[in-house]
This record gives C-alpha cells, sequence and structure tokens, in this order.
C-alpha cells in the first residue's frame, strides 16, 4: 500500500547556506554596518554645505530631504517585503545605500549633495524591514527583546559613525562617503551569505499590496495609537539632539571652551564646541544601546510592554525638563543620564507591541508606517525646536517635556483601553502582555 504524501508546504525563497546561530545576530552586525556608514558621512554635511555657498535654510533642506524621502517610501518598502521577502528589500537597500555614499563622495556642488541624501533617504526607508524581520523569527513574547537588540544596533552604529567619520574627514573629504560606501556593500555582501530568508506566514494572495495597509495601520485603534506614540517620542527626542548644542553654547559657555555665549552659530563655532558636544552625545548613545540591547531582556519579561511604553515617555519627559529647567551643568548631565532610559524603554517597547497587533501578512507595511511615522518626526521636530529656541534656550527641552507627558498619558489609556491581554492580528491565539 502506498504511503500518503504529507501535505505541500511552499519552502521560504533560496537564501544560501542557513547560519549557525540566530538570524538576530545577523540582523544585528548588518544593521550596525549599515548605520555605522551613515553615520559617517553626517559630520560632513555642514563642511560641504559650507564649501558650496550654502545658506542655513539650505543646509537644513539637505538634513531634512533624507528623512523626507524615508517618509515617503518607508510603507512601501515594508509592503514589498511582505509580498517578495524581506531578505532581498535588506539586501537591495543596501546596495542602492552605497551608490549614494558614492555620489556623496563625488559630489561637487549642492545639486549633487541634495541627490545623494536623497537616494539615501529612499534606500534607507526600507529600515522598517529590519523590524518585520525580527517579528517573523521572534515568539510574541520575545518580540521586544528582539526590537531592542534591532535598536541598540541603531544607536551603536550611529553612535561610533560621525568620529570615524570626523577622523577620515581630515585625510580627504572624499574618504568618508567612500568608505560608507564600502560598509554597505560589505553589509549586503555579509546578508547575502549569512541572513536566511524568515519562514513565509503567508500565501501568496494575501501578500499582494493593498493602498489601504496605510490607512489600516493608521485607523485602528491599536495600532493608530502606537503610531502617535512613536512619533511622539522621536520628535521629543530629536528636539534634544537638534538644540544641544546652540542650548549650551547659549547658557553654559565655559563648558564648551567658548569665552561668551553664542546664540547664533556659526560653522566656527561649531567646529570649535563640536568635539565636546560630541562626547556627549556619544554616552547617551552607548547608555541607549545598552538599555536597547541588554537591560531591555530583563524588563520585558518583568513589567511587560505596555508598562514601560508608559515609562519610558516620563522618564524621557522628566530627563528634558530637567536639561531644559537646569541652572547648573551638572543638572544638564543628570538630564542626560536619565534621556537614554527614557528613549531606550520605549522605542523598542513601541516596536514589539507594533509586531503583535499587526497581521501576519503585513508586518512589513504596517512597522512602514510606523518608520515613517518616525522620519516625519525626524524631519519636523528640528524645525519646531528650532522656532521655540528663538523664543527661549530652555523652551525646545521644555516643549518637548510636555510633548512626551502627553505621549504617556496616551500609553495610559492605551493600556486601560486594550488591557494587558488581547488577541493579536498575528496570532490564532491570544496574546498576553506581561503584568
Amino acid at each position: 500500500m502506498a504511503r500518503a504524501r504529507p501535505p505541500y508546504t511552499p519552502r521560504p525563497m533560496n537564501s544560501g547556506p542557513k547560519p549557525a546561530r540566530s538570524p538576530l545576530l545577523f540582523i544585528f552586525l548588518t544593521v550596525f554596518i549599515d548605520l555605522l556608514g551613515f553615520g559617517i558621512v553626517i559630520p560632513l554635511l555642514p563642511t560641504y554645505s559650507k564649501a558650496y555657498g550654502a545658506s542655513e535654510r539650505e543646509l537644513g533642506l539637505l538634513f531634512t530631504c533624507f528623512s523626507g524621502m524615508q517618509f515617503l517610501f518607508a510603507p512601501l518598502w515594508g509592503r514589498l517585503s511582505d509580498r517578495i521577502g524581506r531578505r532581498p528589500v535588506l539586501i537591495g537597500g543596501l546596495v542602492g545605500t552605497s551608490l549614494s555614499y558614492v555620489l556623496f563622495a563625488n559630489a561637487h556642488g549642492m545639486a549633487m549633495l541634495y541627490v545623494s541624501r536623497l537616494l539615501a533617504g529612499f534606500f534607507a526607508a526600507n529600515v522598517s524591514v529590519a523590524f518585520a524581520y525580527i517579528g517573523d523569527v521572534t515568539k510574541p513574547e520575545e518580540r521586544a527583546k528582539g526590537m531592542g537588540l534591532v535598536g541598540a544596533a541603531f544607536g551603536l552604529g550611529f553612535t561610533f559613525g560621525p568620529p570615524v567619520g570626523g577622523i577620515m574627514s581630515t585625510w580627504s573629504l572624499a574618504l568618508p562617503g567612500y568608505a560608507a560606501a564600502g560598509l554597505s556593500i560589505a553589509a549586503a555582501l555579509f546578508g547575502w551569505l549569512r541572513l536566511p530568508e524568515p519562514p513565509v506566514h503567508a500565501s501568496e494572495a494575501s501578500r499582494d499590496f493593498h493602498a489601504t495597509d496605510v490607512r489600516g495601520a493608521l485607523t485602528q485603534g491599536r495600532t493608530g495609537t502606537l503610531v502617535v506614540l512613536n512619533f511622539l517620542a522621536i520628535f521629543a527626542f530629536t528636539a534634544f539632539e537638534s538644540m544641544f548644542i546652540r542650548f549650551g553654547f547659549a547658557l553654559f559657555p565655559t563648558v564648551f571652551h567658548l569665552p561668551a555665549a553664542v546664540s547664533e552659530m556659526k560653522l566656527d563655532d561649531i567646529i570649535r564646541g563640536g568635539r565636546q558636544a560630541g562626547f556627549y552625545m556619544f554616552y547617551i548613545g552607548i547608555i541607549s544601546a545598552l538599555i536597547q540591547g541588554g537591560l531591555i531582556r530583563r524588563l520585558v519579561p518583568k513589567f511587560g510592554e505596555t508598562r514601560l511604553v508608559i515609562a519610558g515617555p516620563l522618564f524621557l519627559g522628566l530627563a528634558l525638563a530637567i536639561i531644559g529647567a537646569a541652572s547648573s551643568w551638572w543638572m544638564v548631565l543628570a538630564g542626560c543620564a536619565l534621556l537614554p532610559l527614557g528613549f531606550g524603554l520605549s522605542n523598542p517597547a513601541i516596536a514589539g507591541l507594533m509586531s503583535r497587533a499587526a497581521p501576519a501578512n503585513k508586518q512589513g507595511a504596517y512597522l512602514g508606517v510606523s518608520q515613517s511615522a518616525a522620519s516625519l518626526a525626524r524631519a519636523v521636530g528640528p524645525y519646531v525646536a528650532g522656532w521655540c529656541f528663538a523664543i527661549s534656550p530652555r523652551a525646545p527641552f521644555l516643549v518637548a517635556a510636555c510633548v512626551v507627558g502627553g505621549a504617556a498619558l496616551i500609553a495610559t489609556v492605551y493600556r486601560a483601553r486594550y488591557g494587558a491581554t488581547f488577541t493579536g492580528a498575528a496570532s490564532a491565539s491570544p496574546v498576553t502582555f506581561a503584568e
């Protein structure tokens, strides 16, 4: 009697040899290498634009166009990864990013600089795919831990990138661009050789493009609230990043080795105080990366994501309020020590909840919408902070503290409305949050 054949199960896309270790390690290394290259070119943008006679507004647009492209295309990359797989989108994005860095290294005018940053933002919009990959390969109760690992890779890459780029620029202004391109190609090759395609969860029919995915992520109560929380947290943090040096120059000039307060910063002022400011940003980035990559693993099982989503904005708001009201530099340092704790708690918790609430066949699309909101916050935050700074150097931090205070209230309502247990769309059985 012939043996019955087992039911057919589609195999994941051919992705080369399966690595011996968890794919989370390779996602971490791929994202770290990619963000290291991104961080390398950031310190050079003011130098390049100054050399080409760019105005302050043109320099601001140079920074904004990157985030603007991420805002527009993050959902597209997410939906594409839902359709054709995470691996090809991640690798293709890295290859495209390397091209943008080559253009940056060869830029001889503002027009080419704009093109290079637009391309970089377009291909960097596949960041959401890395989060979707984590959602594919982790259990629901471990989702925030995995998201924290990716957040740590982002933080470390961006923290180490600027000082490396600054050192390279002393040898050649083109060298950082070529180095960043080489790192992106190395990350793409690394992913092609060692990164497997995660299991396919949905049928071909359910992985088509849907223009309603973005609207669905925004209008569904659970996911829409998380998108808002992500926007508010990133908005507050970018307000701090963009105004920290100007705040220090205006109120604590001696800390930055300046003879007097500087309210209107020039390039020479930035160069003079940039090394000292870079030290503090490095310190904040390292702490945030350690929290997202290590401490979050212990806190999620003990407290659960919903509590951390409330605690993160509270710590972040308290830190910003301390900095904004500081009468001494020691108070500023105390706020800076508390700030990465707040951001490090909220960022992976929001991403983990978003992944758990999104439909399994639309992880990329929904996480893309969340990343799109984060990109919008990065584009809008510095401009709003700049307007506030014109009123008072303390205003950007106090306003940002109020913003994340509102985020904490929204998160409290979120937990009260949806409770600690819900039947996630991505799961066939009830998903229970840790209390």
